[in-house]
């Protein structure tokens, strides 16, 4: 009797434990970093009544089992529950929280380390970062002056140091990024007029004639021309002739030139048994001479270009029988004109039309326009002469013509092309070798580099000396200039960046790129803006490969480095250009792209002041000072324990160590431990509420289930007590 009670008495003692677990757990709700307990009962003594039997072997008896009564139950363990809880963002840097089973380290400033995931910390009077709610020391190590840890480092408090300066370093390096236009050449203004004409003559080359109506033939290098004819048995005979710009090897299936065209159709008659003398006449035509037989209908096709061969035909055709040896021939339907030349009289030149000039003695030519912003100055005028007898003087030649544009427009004889090389200032175009954007036979007029000399309205107009003879309208239609490309200035950009000496001290340093007018050269300069001296290394040039990249960067002076004496009393400073390298495009490149090359970088620095603080994930705690550096300061460490849940409270959210947890052994967050640091960030506390109040729930049950068993044994003592009476 007496043992129920003392049973139900250990009970309720026991489920009290458990509430005081639990009410605790609830009271540390919204503690940071607070870790759970729970309470783990145990079964108590068990008193022995009667011991187990074993069977009576083949008596047929069985065996009888143990007869125990339990004493009631005690408390097993009160574990904690190490569990991660939720973060929250509080935004203070100095707040800390872990993810992981790590730990921070903390000191109470007398030899004692402990541990603790609660990482709302302050920083004290002295700079150390401390815990919040004991003032004891964060434990970490110190980074050197440089920002790194030393190998030989030891573990201690973490201090800022607020206001630490941070020396001037000179700077050493800039770095160009970028690119400068490969279209980055100064252009002169380039006009062209049309066509000027005479009729063909035999070494007029085929991909420069026109038809007398001045439609281009546009003959080109490589087509095939087709010279068919009937023979005088009516068989077709075709025979294929390659265009080439010379005749470098003779062979009669090559043709190159009007004469050379003309030998092919001798050709053509001759092999196939109808001989003939072919010609090319002085009005352009070709002449078919001396023919043995009747052969007929002959033709020459351009089989290679469909819109050449409708013209092609249509001027050489022979149509009916070629027969007979006049003197005059049998003239082909139409002449052939071809582009003139600097002897040509400007008597037989014909408009791009075919057309006379219409121009008579006396008849002025005046050129007028503007260079840049200044307008040409008057001009008397070159005075048309056909060198007649009675006519002004010689026989005006387009020589003369292109001298007096020459003189008017105060062009240099030559130019500078956009290849970088030579060329003429001004010159009739050419089938062979000249600018496709004009026609051949075209005067082709070209302006000297930059916008200062830009030529704009430009006029080449012939006046009627009498106005009752025929006006020049067909010289002055043809002199009407067609843009080829406008005038612009060389392209220069410039770019400026700060450096600094060793004492800190800055200056201006600009460089400036200037296209050389060569492809894929710049011509580049550095210079000072407050007038400090330059030593060495401030002119020189850069080249660039096809592919864009940097081929080369060349000193004039063979330096190897661009030095300036700051004037102030410190050391010189010597600056590396960092432009990039060949085949890598992570510097200056040159593309066609618009220029947007900038000295992006440098190494130097003045003094700072320690003002801002940044915190990583992998515990490094930086300085941010005021001139810009950023550089380590310290490293907090966390602890990791075999059994965490071993750790003994002390209080103040921080534990010790224990026999059974293990001896902590500290990492850098992400090294040699899983666990990271997240600043900004605290810890909550893990406590799961509606765990707890079910726990109230069994623990109150359990508690007065308890209680009714020692109401129960009071009325049974009671019921025994009365016997007596």
């Amino acid at each position: 009797m007496i043992r129920s009670l003392y049973t139900g008495i250990n009970g309720m003692r026991n489920h009290q434990l458990k509430m005081d677990v639990t009410s605790h757990n609830i009271a540390n709700v919204n503690t940071q970093a607070y870790k759970s307990q729970r309470v783990v009962l145990k079964e108590g003594f068990t008193q022995m009544l009667r011991g187990a039997t074993r069977p009576a072997g083949n008596a047929g008896a069985g065996g009888t089992n143990p007869l125990q009564i339990g004493l009631g139950m005690s408390v097993g363990s009160i574990d904690n529950i190490m569990d991660q809880g939720a973060l929250q963002t509080t935004g203070q840097i100095t707040d800390l929280s872990i993810e992981g089973r790590g730990f921070f380290a903390f000191s109470n400033g007398r030899g004692g380390r402990f541990y603790g995931r609660n990482g709302a910390l302050q920083l004290n009077a002295n700079g150390y970062l401390v815990s919040g709610s004991n003032g004891w020391f964060l434990q970490g190590l110190t980074a050197d002056v440089e920002g790194k840890i030393p190998h030989n480092a030891t573990i201690g408090a973490i201090q800022i140091p607020w206001g630490e300066k941070a020396p001037p370093k000179a700077t050493q390096n800039i770095e160009y990024v970028c690119n400068l236009d490969a279209d980055g050449g100064g252009r002169g203004t380039w006009v062209n007029t049309q066509a000027w004409l005479k009729y063909g003559v035999g070494n007029d080359l085929l991909t420069g004639l026109y038809d007398e109506n001045g439609n281009s033939f546009n003959i080109q290098e490589m087509d095939i021309l087709s010279v068919t004819f009937k023979d005088s048995g009516g068989v077709e005979h075709i025979v294929d002739f390659s265009v080439r710009s010379e005749n470098l090897t003779g062979d009669p299936l090559i043709v190159h030139d009007l004469d050379s065209l003309a030998g092919a159709i001798k050709y053509a008659l001759n092999s196939n048994g109808e001989p003939a003398e072919v010609a090319v006449g002085g009005d352009g035509r070709i002449y078919i001479n001396d023919v043995t037989g009747t052969p007929t209908n002959l033709f020459v096709n351009n089989t290679t270009r469909p819109t050449s061969d409708g013209y092609v035909s249509n001027a050489f055709q022979w149509i009916g029988p070629l027969t007979g040896s006049t003197p005059t021939g049998i003239p082909a339907h139409g002449k052939t004109l071809g582009a003139v030349t600097e002897a040509t009289e400007l008597k037989d030149i014909l408009d791009s039309r075919g057309r006379a000039l219409n121009l008579e003695n006396g008849d002025p030519i005046k050129i007028s326009g503007t260079i840049g912003d200044l307008p040409l100055g008057a001009d008397t005028g070159l005075i048309y002469s056909d060198g007649e007898p009675g006519s002004p003087g010689p026989a005006t030649t387009m020589k003369m013509l292109m001298d007096h544009i020459q003189t008017m427009l105060r062009l240099p004889d030559e130019v500078p092309n956009t290849d970088g090389s030579k060329i003429p200032s001004i010159e009739i175009n050419t089938a062979a070798a000249g600018d496709t954007r004009a026609p051949v036979g075209s005067l082709i007029i070209r302006g000297q580099l930059g916008d200062a000399f830009a030529i704009s309205g430009l006029g080449i107009i012939a006046g009627n000396s009498n106005n009752n003879q025929i006006n020049p309208s067909n010289f002055n239609a043809n002199a009407i200039d067609t843009p080829i490309q406008h005038a612009r200035d060389t392209l220069v950009r410039s770019t400026a960046i700060e450096v600094f000496d060793e004492s800190g001290s800055a200056h201006t340093v600009v460089m400036t790129f200037t296209h050389s007018g060569k492809p894929g050269e710049w011509l580049w300069e550095l210079s000072t803006k407050d007038g400090e001296w330059i030593v060495s290394g401030n002119r020189g040039k850069v080249t660039f490969s096809e592919d864009g990249s940097p081929a080369s960067w060349i000193f004039d002076d063979d330096t190897t480095s661009f030095i300036f004496n700051p004037r102030n009393g410190s050391a010189n400073v010597d600056l590396r250009l960092r432009v990039g390298e060949n085949g890598l495009f992570t510097g200056i490149t040159q593309f066609q792209s618009p220029t947007t090359t900038a000295a992006s970088h440098q190494d130097g620095y003045p003094m700072g002041k320690l003002s801002e603080l940044s915190i990583s994930e992998d515990g490094e705690i930086s300085g941010i000072y005021t001139n810009g550096v950023s550089k380590m300061i310290a490293k907090v460490l966390l602890a990791e324990f075999n059994n965490p849940a071993g750790l003994l409270r002390i209080g103040d959210s921080m534990w010790a160590e224990s026999n059974n947890s293990g001896e902590g052994t500290l990492f850098a967050p992400g090294e040699g431990t899983s666990s990271t640091i997240k600043p900004g960030a605290i810890e909550m506390s893990n406590v799961d509420l509606a765990t707890e109040f079910t726990d109230l729930i069994t623990t109150q049950r359990g508690y007065q289930a308890n209680a009714r068993v020692i109401s129960t044994s009071d009325q049974l003592l009671q019921e025994l007590v009365q016997l007596v009476r």
